[in-house]
């Protein structure tokens, strides 16, 4: 599927979409949400809602009645929002994460999906609290958007800030947290007198004594030493061990799983362990030299590894594997003695300006040595590639700089080609070695995401003479890798978008963001 560089939304980076400054994303989501008449709202942090809705703070956390999830999420998925698991971690049931991408300020918005009131420590959600009924019944509406009363929140996070002193891991947030959290201890208890989160906790949670209550608010609303909230958070834990999620046995083998998820991540080089339901994804950036690729490569790995599992690649320049790896380490040596055998030297006679197609570069050793080092390349990228595949296989997504095409010749793709009616030793290994390269070449995955950059090869020689960069290539080659780009095609592509990069920087990595984001 070709499809056209992607036409730039209205507005412009930065700016906001609705005078009370939400993001346009999340209006069009609660106004969606309101208009369904739901059972929702938003049950945590609107102490800082305003930075919510604005972006700032990253999480949106809604709750939902279980008996509307199914219709939240046809809304959600109605609005482009993109579902979401964590891979290698242990997640609670009924919780669930989608991802909305705001192209107004090319912001990704999380939002937390929940279906019962899973809280306590941060990496487990280690208690399941029977607060969803108190939360969803006792609403208001702030900027359009339900929340709880103040009563009802002040229980729920007392309670939730309470186990989580008696967590390790939590511990060291907490403590870089202290004057957040008594801030919002003492919003929550602002116009409120206290006896309705009492009547709240008798009604909803028994367990917790209003004596203990009392003495958890206070302890939380001002300073107070560490030891003393420790002590209150382990009565606070005992009394809620009915709505623990874990044994203490269960608890360690959770902790198990989420440090050995956290270790094979940090050994595979990703730092992030969410991965998209629908899938991972080959994203491939193609274009001849000066076109932006490295950019906006860069820019993408950042954008989307901010969030899930993402695997970059440098395609045009595969590193070595063990089986090329020795003759590649005799390069250096070959290139000093013998200059004339060089790579581009012999590339430039084989696709020359005025040729059509590609010939032999030279008789004798030299058209040898040449396609042997177009095999090795096409090994390594093979290999290179395979591992792409696999990573995309397994929900990830692999952005490539470069990808090689079909077509002979063109920049990053086979080099040889038969020559059927040549006679000779030369000759027939020559031959035998293009169908190799041929045969190494067909055995790459196709990708399914294609950015293919246009830019014009005035525009190309401009910014190369701008580029900081040590032995800076010239205008000559910059015009035969022009003329080897071609049009860039391969079988099995499933999204092929052309990107006119001539735009400002900022309005072409918006394009591409908006044509990966639609094809995820």
């Amino acid at each position: 599927m070709i499809c056209s560089s992607p036409a730039a939304p209205p507005g412009s980076p930065g700016a906001r979409s609705t005078q009370n400054g939400t993001l346009e994303i999340l209006d069009r989501l609660f106004k969606a949400l309101n208009a369904s008449d739901v059972s929702y709202c938003q049950w945590k942090s609107n102490f800082a809602l305003e930075r919510v809705l604005s972006g700032e703070k990253d999480d949106v956390d809604l709750l939902v009645d279980r008996r509307s999830l199914s219709q939240v999420i046809t809304i959600l998925l109605g609005l482009g929002y993109k579902p979401a698991i964590v891979k290698s971690e242990p997640q609670p049931p009924n919780v669930f994460h989608y991802y909305g991408f705001d192209q107004q300020i090319d912001h990704l918005v999380h939002l937390h999906l929940y279906g019962a009131v899973y809280t306590g420590e941060s990496f487990i959600n280690s208690h399941l609290l029977p607060f969803d009924v108190m939360l969803l019944a006792s609403g208001r509406t702030i900027d359009g958007v339900k929340v709880p009363s103040k009563a009802a929140e002040l229980v729920c996070f007392t309670l939730k800030v309470f186990v989580k002193y008696g967590s390790l891991l939590d511990l060291i947030y907490l403590l870089r947290e202290t004057h957040e959290i008594e801030a919002e201890a003492r919003w929550l208890l602002a116009d409120n007198d206290l006896s309705e989160a009492l009547r709240l906790v008798e009604k909803y949670c028994p367990v917790i004594e209003e004596q203990l209550f009392v003495k958890c608010v206070s302890t939380l609303s001002a300073p107070t030493s560490l030891v003393k909230r420790l002590r209150v958070a382990w009565q606070v834990r005992r009394r809620l061990k009915i709505y623990s999620r874990y044994s203490r046995l269960q608890r360690l083998s959770a902790y198990i799983r989420l440090f050995w998820g956290h270790g094979r991540r940090r050994l595979a080089g990703n730092k992030k362990s969410k991965l998209l339901h629908s899938g991972g994804a080959i994203v491939a950036f193609v274009g001849p030299e000066a076109s932006g690729k490295s950019t906006l490569v860069w820019e993408c790995s950042h954008w989307l590894g901010s969030v899930f599992t993402v695997k970059t690649v440098h395609a045009g320049k595969p590193p070595a594997s063990w089986l090329t790896a020795p003759a590649k380490h005799l390069l250096p040596l070959l290139r000093h003695f013998l200059p004339h055998f060089r790579t581009t030297r012999l590339e430039s006679r084989a696709f020359p300006a005025n040729a059509t197609k590609s010939r032999l570069p030279m008789e004798g050793p030299a058209s040898l040595l040449y396609a042997l080092r177009a095999v090795m390349v096409a090994w390594d990228r093979r290999q290179l590639l395979l591992r792409a595949g696999r990573s995309a296989a397994n929900g990830e997504i692999a952005i490539c700089d470069r990808y090689p095409s079909e077509t002979i010749g063109a920049m990053d793709s086979p080099r040889l080609r038969e020559h059927p009616g040549e006679r000779g030793v030369i000759a027939t290994l020559s031959n035998w070695l293009a169908q190799l390269e041929c045969r190494l070449y067909a055995q790459i995955p196709p990708p399914d995401i294609v950015l293919r950059l246009n830019v014009s090869i005035d525009t190309a020689k401009i910014r190369n003479r701008e580029r900081i960069k040590p032995d800076k290539e010239s205008d000559a080659y910059l015009e035969s890798r022009h003329r080897q780009m071609g049009k860039w095609h391969r079988s099995g592509t499933k999204y092929i978008y052309d990107i006119d990069t001539r735009h400002p920087l900022a309005e072409t990595i918006l394009n591409v963001k908006r044509a990966i984001w639609e094809s995820l």
